[in-house]
């Protein structure tokens, strides 16, 4: 009788060593990109890329880093800078308090749990925190530290700089979760979260997002929240708590809030794949999908699979756009989402990132709505492991953001997320259109932009030396009817001047312009009397876009005039 029961015994441990959601319809193949060998950079750094870089460059001037959320994107906005503007801020404040403090009890204090670990910049900056007096403590992905990748050293260099290093959290006692500095942590699945909490005895701020602190993410497609809000920041920091004990954390909810926050693996509330699910079903205008891993969702509760919605929302004509990671997609555990999808009617746009061997789209986002748009993003990879099954728990510790932002900021967080989803679609629907014979982007953009409550961008225009004749007025003439259709439906937007700053022009009002919208336009200098005088050379393209970092949310456009 009892080895009639073995067989099903070993049954049993084989499918709970493979942990939650590792069986039922193929396993999540790779799901957090590998950054293998280190590109050395003419500095000798291991990252590899300078100024010239977006993701390097200075913050836009007058920079307003007070909102509650906002959100920037690589690889075109500094999110490098960022970071390291903040590591610095914390060095800075400490280095005004001459006070020494025990372990455990230092008030300005740096805490990272991330993936994984390999811009230099970033570890150096931490390193030199902690040898000015600031507590940095840093949780990792254990694997990440494993020496078969011989390219990750963060944990010899920081052990070289004076960190204790942990390789196993599970070896941690009181007394050296206060010590440690640089913690693997290990479990079952990935620890994947990209939090980064910087406090000081007046201020706490996180940030987080997909974008991990490596080599090769200022290339890749990523977004990056900038986190004040002080439930947010303390459901942040409750969670790294949990990590640093070994325990699953309680997911809140809160209605009233224009944002929340869900962790994967609670041990009670809501799970994100839930609320996510549900969102999408809610949703009756528009969604529009970038994410890293592409596989069909199930939650409890919700009787439709990601797949299932979304096809539901196609037949009900409801715009749905998706865009993929192109080597996830065909990565090798035979998924065949994206063929589903587009099988009902969903286009899926495969993005393959060639700005180095390891680069990727590594998005988690979904953008819904037009009117009143809300978002969820984060670090949570949209996999079995990530975000578990109708019957499994998740294997992974990953976050999601639910992001009201009508509620939030009338709206302009969801603006910022549509044109960057717009931009990430233009980057890559040539792809899709090659390989998948999907739509090109200008087809896409035509149909989005048409819609009645389309977002609008505040734009405005700055003229640069645009010396006039006495009775001239400098305008902007464009294509678009705001713009004066090239002059056949007005004279174009009027400009101002004043002797002190003369000969440079601006708009005193901005122009209401559709989101995104591509839009040609030249300066012009009228005089009632004498007629038009046009500026040379071609018109100018631009776009309307929506700025990053400004408490005014006005784009400006500037041009010397030629």
């Amino acid at each position: 009788m009892r080895r009639s029961r073995l067989p099903l015994f070993l049954l049993f441990v084989a499918l709970w060593l493979a942990g939650p959601g590792g069986c039922g319809g193929g396993t999540d193949w790779q799901e957090e990109y590998q950054e293998g060998e280190p590109l050395i950079g003419p500095d000798g750094k291991a990252d590899g890329f300078g100024p010239d870089v977006p993701a390097y460059a200075p913050l836009p001037p007058g920079a307003d880093l007070s909102a509650p959320l906002q959100v920037i994107f690589a690889p075109g906005e500094p999110v490098v800078t960022l970071e390291l503007y903040w590591i610095d801020w914390v060095r800075q404040q400490r280095a005004s308090d001459g006070n020494s403090y025990p372990e455990g009890e230092n008030p300005y204090f740096i805490h990272y749990a991330v993936y994984t670990m390999r811009n230099q910049r970033i570890i150096e900056a931490l390193a030199d925190a902690e040898a000015e007096g600031v507590d940095v403590q840093i949780l990792i992905e254990s694997d990440q530290l494993g020496k078969e990748r011989t390219w990750m050293t963060v944990d010899e260099y920081l052990s070289g700089r004076g960190f204790e290093v942990v390789l196993d959290h599970h070896d941690l006692d009181e007394r050296s979760r206060a010590t440690a500095d640089l913690i693997g942590i290990k479990h079952y699945g990935l620890m994947h979260l990209k939090t980064r909490i910087f406090h000081t005895p007046t201020d706490c701020l996180v940030l987080s997002g997909s974008f991990n602190p490596g080599s090769y993410a200022p290339l890749n497609d990523e977004n990056f929240h900038l986190i004040r809000d002080s439930f947010l920041v303390e459901r942040y920091r409750d969670m790294y708590r949990h990590l640093l004990y070994g325990e699953r954390p309680v997911n809140v909810w809160d209605d009233t809030r224009p944002v929340n926050v869900l962790f994967t693996r609670p041990r009670e509330g809501i799970r994100p794949g839930e609320m996510f699910l549900r969102w999408l079903g809610e949703e009756q205008e528009q969604i529009l999908i970038m994410t890293y891993s592409l596989r069909d969702i199930t939650a409890p509760g919700e009787q439709r699979s990601l797949v299932q919605l979304l096809a539901e929302k196609v037949a009900a004509g409801i715009p749905v756009y998706v865009i993929s990671d192109r080597k996830q997609s065909d990565g090798g555990d035979h998924d065949d989402t994206d063929d589903r999808l587009r099988a009902a009617g969903v286009p899926v746009y495969e993005a393959r990132n060639y700005a180095t061997t390891y680069s990727a789209m590594h998005h988690k986002v979904a953008v819904l709505g037009r009117s009143h748009i809300r978002v969820v993003a984060d670090s949570a990879n949209w996999t079995k492991s990530g975000l578990g099954t109708a019957s499994n728990i998740a294997r992974n510790t990953e976050s999601m953001l639910f992001i009201d932002t009508q509620a939030l900021d009338d709206g302009r967080t969801g603006r910022r997320y549509l044109a960057e989803w717009l931009k990430v679609l233009e980057r890559y629907a040539e792809q899709g259109q090659a390989i998948d014979g999907e739509q090109s982007y200008q087809e896409v953009e035509q149909r989005l932009l048409v819609q009645p409550d389309w977002p609008e961008q505040a734009v405005g225009f700055l003229a640069r030396r645009a010396e006039t004749d006495m009775g001239e007025v400098v305008y902007v003439l464009g294509d678009y009817p705001r713009l004066g259709g090239w002059g056949e439906l007005g004279p174009g937007v009027e400009l101002v001047t004043d002797p002190q700053d003369y000969p440079d022009w601006w708009t005193n009002e901005p122009v209401l312009l559709p989101l995104a919208l591509q839009f040609e336009w030249k300066l012009t200098a009228l005089d009632a009397g004498a007629g038009r005088r046009w500026e040379d050379g071609p018109n100018r393209l631009s776009r309307a876009w929506s700025p990053a970092l400004q408490a005014d949310e006005t784009y400006w456009l500037q041009a010397v005039w030629r």
